[in-house]
């Protein structure tokens, strides 16, 4: 079974924690050893200072090492004392300043009060032992001399600090630790549920993302992620936010588009059959009307094949584009010259004003005539007998601007935008006698774009329709 992301995260949380708690208590409990036998060091040398001086003092008032026992010749003689003496029990006892072989041996403090002795052996000036007090010391151990009068009368020899440390020691440093090691075990705790909110808290928006996910995957493209803040998996949220609104777009032109060309292709299909099975039943003729009816419908059906194979290659960057140094001028005349005829038989004024002899710029001349034959192709549909259509040729130092303006009916505002989509048509019903299949001025904004220009549509003053039409301009010498 493999471990989910937020096991994985509240592992690597932990870890991380308990082995800083871990490497904290291990500092800690170095630290407090190395604290604990510097401590003992200075208070074993703060006790060998007053030894000296106690035995330094004792030698110079009896004159020699006599007063002292040696344990092989009775008693030892820094037994214990009896309870209440003021001295540890496992202090030696002393020799008072008055007395001569077996007398106590007093401390050497003014007020009276025994120090804390530490194990020590006693040799005279010949390094022969005299006495011993609490466990020998090692045999390697620094013997420190005894002066009296500037002569070495003595030698002493005390035990480190691991030989000091007495029952009250060994216990407080037990106690200590005992409570490192509690304190690490509760940091551990600690780490375990802080690390477990930590995880939940930080998956639950990846978590959001997974399973919004999993709903985009199976094809519900109205998933959204809630997304608040400003920290990457918020970013990660908005994105996934706006991939999801894109796929659910492209979902929707893609059944449109279906839906379009189901419905362009069968209009002349329609017709081309339903004329053929008149022919076969005899209800028509198969003169020369009924023949040029056919080759209409199958033009508009070419047409119509042959703009959605262009718009194919447009999208995937194949749509050929052969450019040269031309004059806009005559090409767009050359398109108006076209349909006169045909606008002037539905009773459209046609009018071509160029501003200039001259409009060069780098285009492909085919493509340059099939975006003006599609814009006045879009005029002669959608403007009513009776109308007129005026094209503009201008231009100024960087640019040349060709305004394509119809008279009535207009475009409603809200529609404007969308007049460049692909099956966009401003007719609902998509009645055949009314426009094309709205492919026209999707391939004019493509070819524009491929120029370097901008298309754009506006109410005209003529009460219809304005194409306004930027393309770059090429300097040459007749600028």
């Amino acid at each position: 079974m493999k471990a989910s992301v937020t096991s994985k995260l509240f592992l690597a949380i932990l870890s991380a924690c308990l082995l800083a708690t871990v490497a904290m208590g291990v500092a800690i409990r170095t630290s407090f050893e190395f604290a604990f036998v510097d401590f003992l060091d200075e208070q074993s040398a703060t006790e060998l200072a007053a030894l000296q001086r106690e035995l330094e003092a004792s030698y110079a008032q009896h004159g020699n090492w006599d007063f002292v026992l040696d344990e092989t010749q009775g008693p030892p003689p820094f037994d214990e004392g009896p309870p209440g003496d003021g001295r540890p029990p496992d202090a030696p006892a002393g020799m008072h300043e008055e007395g001569g072989k077996g007398a106590p041996f007093a401390p050497g403090f003014a007020d009276g009060s025994r120090p804390h002795r530490p194990p020590f052996t006693l040799y005279d000036a010949h390094m022969n032992r005299v006495t011993h007090a609490g466990p020998p010391p090692p045999p390697d151990a620094v013997r420190h001399p005894l002066r009296v009068n500037g002569q070495t009368v003595g030698w002493v020899s005390v035990s480190g600090p691991e030989a000091l440390i007495n029952q009250a020691e060994q216990r407080f440093r037990n106690r200590q630790m005992q409570a490192t090691w509690i304190i690490v075990g509760f940091t551990a705790l600690l780490s375990a549920a802080i690390s477990i909110v930590l995880a939940r808290i930080l998956l639950t928006p990846v978590k959001r993302i997974v399973t919004a996910t999993h709903r985009l995957a199976g094809g519900d493209y109205a998933t959204r992620v809630p997304a608040k803040g400003s920290d990457e998996l918020q970013r990660l949220a908005n994105d996934f936010n706006r991939l999801a609104a894109s796929l659910e777009k492209a979902e929707s032109n893609r059944r449109d588009f279906i839906a379009d060309i189901s419905h362009e292709l069968r209009t002349p299909l329609s017709v081309l059959r339903g004329e053929l099975e008149a022919i076969e039943d005899g209800v028509r003729r198969p003169d020369a009307a009924t023949i040029a009816s056919l080759q209409s419908e199958v033009a508009m059906l070419s047409q119509l094949i042959d703009d959605l194979y262009e718009l194919s290659l447009a999208d995937i960057g194949q749509l050929s584009f052969e450019k040269v140094p031309l004059d806009l001028v005559p090409i767009v005349e050359a398109a108006c010259d076209a349909f006169r005829e045909r606008l002037a038989a539905k009773e459209i004024t046609l009018e071509f004003d160029p501003a200039g002899p001259h409009a060069t710029l780098a285009g492909d001349p085919y493509r340059l005539t099939q975006l003006w034959k599609n814009l006045l192709e879009n005029a002669l549909r959608y403007t009513n007998a009776g109308g007129r259509v005026r094209l503009t040729v201008s231009s100024n130092g960087d640019d040349i601007h060709v305004d394509v303006q119809d008279s009535f009916p207009p475009v409603p505002a809200p529609l404007l935008p969308h007049l460049f989509d692909r099956f966009f048509r401003v007719d609902p019903s998509r009645s055949r006698q009314s426009g094309g299949a709205g492919l026209g001025l999707a391939l004019c904004k493509h070819i524009v774009e491929q120029h370097g220009g901008t298309i754009e549509a506006s109410r005209s003053e003529f009460g219809g329709l304005r194409i306004l039409v930027q393309l770059p301009r090429l300097h040459t010498h007749h600028d």
